[in-house]
């Protein structure tokens, strides 16, 4: 199964939007793909007791068993905040079991940005996370620029598309 992770809680995001068209491009190639916005989450699961591992509350466990347990692979598409990740995407990370959630498996990173460097200390910053986390990090790190300009009605301009359905099929290879 790979997971995708809309890594804002930003309502009606363009990394949402982005997020979407990418599943559906992927579920072409994917058998299991699910997607998860942290927009859906509600703030309580991340804020109770979050960083106590042995007292997991309900709802974050059932995010983690849902999502992330059967996950052999994610894809993480986030936004730029402040030249890194947003914290929402931390918080989520430090609030799951490192040893189930992430140890072993593989992770491939998109960028987003409405200016022009597509978040790539985001995508740098994010992959150092990971990998002290025991979780093997694709080196094709897309970083997508000025993303207002790159879509077109429900989908993306046809270059664009064409980098993303590259990164899709590297992920699935990776």
């Amino acid at each position: 199964m790979i997971t995708i992770i809309a890594g804002t809680n930003r309502p009606e995001s363009l990394t949402l939007k982005f997020a979407t068209i990418y599943k559906e491009l992927l579920e072409r190639s994917a058998n299991e793909v699910m997607l998860l916005s942290l927009a859906d989450i509600p703030a309580s699961v991340y804020l109770n007791g979050s960083y106590e591992h042995h007292s997991t509350p309900h709802e974050l466990q059932q995010l983690q068993e849902e999502y992330f347990i059967p996950a052999e692979k994610y894809v993480f598409i986030f936004p730029e905040y402040n030249g890194s990740l947003p914290g929402i995407l931390k918080l989520l990370i430090d609030s799951l079991n490192p040893k189930i959630a992430f140890k072993g498996k593989k992770a491939s990173l998109i960028g987003i940005a409405n200016g022009r460097a597509g978040n790539l200390r985001g995508l740098d910053h994010l992959s150092s996370i990971l990998m002290h986390m025991q979780v093997t990090v694709l080196p094709y790190l897309l970083p997508v620029s000025k993303v207002q300009a790159e879509f077109e009605e429900n989908s993306l301009k046809e270059a664009t598309l064409k980098v993303v359905e590259d990164h899709i099929r590297r992920t699935i290879e990776f």
